[in-house]
């Protein structure tokens, strides 16, 4: 599928996905907006979003992630969340049951995230293709601003690392601590994430590399949920 821009994404199988033509120069000049959603499971078919959260800042200004921007927001599902899915993310129906609908959220969300690039952690194969389905389901314009995915960010530095690129394998990788951070909320997910790109950002400017140039396809291992 095509990417934001010119990036290229390819699903190569259940296992890897490939992503191409992904160019973005003066990394440590823009502001970012990191983000995370929560849905009712992965597939982009069938599945809905039930929360998301984003914090935005520039790199420069990190020392204080803990009082940066930041917008949070459940959603409404036209589906129940199911008793596996409740527990592993903590979000439940009875949060989700009054809450507004996608059209809203994604304005409020769109509004927060202007002018930013965004960032994810796995998003290139879950929240992005979610948000582009309920985007589409409602008729409205999808995501088109930059999106970095951490993972991608941490194999074009590390390209001999052959495990999955999980957010527990990062977090050992670059040295982030997680105390104090609700695992599976959207919000405090966006903060480890943000705590993440930024150790990536200060490994970047380390090896003095202020541009991510993926021109050929670069190979990455999808995450694989567990089983229901």
């Amino acid at each position: 599928m095509d990417g934001s821009g010119s990036m290229k994404l390819q699903l190569i199988s259940e296992a890897e996905y490939a992503v191409s033509e992904l160019q973005m120069d003066n990394l440590m000049s823009h502001h970012y907006c990191v983000f995370d959603i929560e849905a009712t499971g992965p597939d982009p078919e069938k599945d809905h979003i039930t929360q998301i959260g984003a914090v935005r800042f520039s790199i420069g200004r990190h020392n204080n992630l803990e009082s940066a921007a930041s917008y949070m927001s459940y959603v409404q599902s036209p589906v129940p969340i199911s008793p596996f899915i409740e527990q592993l993310t903590g979000v439940t129906n009875q949060h989700i049951a009054n809450a507004p609908g996608w059209d809203k959220v994604y304005k409020e969300f769109l509004d927060f995230a202007e002018g930013t690039v965004l960032v994810t952690q796995a998003g290139y194969e879950y929240d992005w293709p979610l948000i582009q389905a309920e985007c589409y389901r409602r008729s409205i314009a999808g995501l088109s601003m930059p999106i970095l995915d951490t993972k991608v960010l941490y194999q074009y530095v590390y390209p001999e690392e052959k495990e999955v690129i999980s957010t527990n394998l990062l977090l050992k990788r670059v040295g982030v601590d997680d105390s104090g951070l609700a695992r599976h909320d959207a919000l405090d997910d966006s903060r480890l994430i943000a705590k993440i790109f930024v150790r990536l950002m200060e490994q970047y400017r380390e090896r003095s590399i202020d541009s991510l140039k993926i021109i050929n396809p670069m190979t990455v291992k999808r995450f694989q949920l567990p089983e229901t």
